[in-house]
């Protein structure tokens, strides 16, 4: 790290470039909610974050899935290739939970039968037929839902490079929630972030994947046997419900374990 200039900071990770061009990321131990006016510092959160950003970089490699990873140094660091970050982060969500809970009561969120197939009463928790892929911004003050014309519009994306983020996004998803099924985690919805090559073009997976920072993960037994949401992520920060470096740790073992 002594070569490495450090080049900025964002929410939870600082970020660093080595002569040779790659990106450092430095996983820390900070942790912010609700648009950052929540915020606080948990033991070990950034070492176990990096561990299974790692983890997941790995094996989504070896699935054929392109990603700007290359290499994971103990204790909290991630090198990765220096991408230029798309300015939308993709959010792909199983359940009816949260904001598209909220969004939906208001007749907001452009959920048809696609997406719920059950005729009965609509529930909050409720799973949905298919992920449910929207973007959002990334470099605004505030970020906001986008839909995909005034991505076009503002010249950010195709049509075909948002129908690229739209498949790779539920391909993920799907690889990561068949794993995560056998250790007995449900994989809620889930945020991924991706960037344009500078030499070529591609547009290639980014930034951290698949830890409790940036995924809803829900117990499946409490889910399914007690109809119960125990969440195993940084909800428990959000609406205190306990010690997030406890959840993480325990989290970490059940997947990487």
């Amino acid at each position: 790290m002594n070569e490495a200039k450090y080049i900025g900071r964002g929410k939870a990770k600082d970020i660093y470039q080595r002569p040779n061009g790659d990106i450092v990321f430095v996983f820390t131990d900070r942790v912010t909610a609700f648009d950052g006016i929540k915020k606080a510092e948990y033991n070990d959160k950034g070492a176990i974050c990096c561990k299974l950003s790692c983890f997941w970089f790995e094996k989504l490699q070896a699935e054929g899935i392109k990603t700007h990873f290359k290499e994971y140094v103990p204790p909290n660091m991630l090198v990765a290739e220096d991408v230029s970050i798309l300015p939308v982060e993709v959010i792909a969500r199983n359940f009816l939970y949260g904001s598209l809970w909220m969004r939906y009561k208001k007749g907001e969120a452009d959920i048809n039968s696609d997406f719920i197939a059950s005729q009965g009463e609509k529930r909050e928790g409720m799973p949905l037929a298919k992920s449910y892929v929207e973007f959002t911004t990334k470099f605004e003050r505030v970020d906001r839902p986008i839909t995909e014309d005034e991505l076009v519009e503002k010249g950010w994306m195709t049509e075909r490079e948002i129908e690229h983020l739209r498949s790779e996004t539920r391909r993920v998803g799907d690889i990561m929630s068949s794993y995560l099924s056998q250790k007995g985690i449900i994989l809620a919805d889930f945020k991924l972030e991706y960037g344009r090559r500078k030499e070529g073009g591609d547009i290639i997976l980014a930034d951290e994947v698949g830890t409790p920072d940036v995924c809803r993960f829900w117990d499946k037994e409490a889910y399914e046997r007690r109809s119960e949401i125990l969440s195993l992520d940084k909800d428990v920060f959000r609406q205190e419900k306990g010690d997030l470096s406890e959840v993480y740790r325990a989290v970490y073992k059940r997947i990487v374990g």
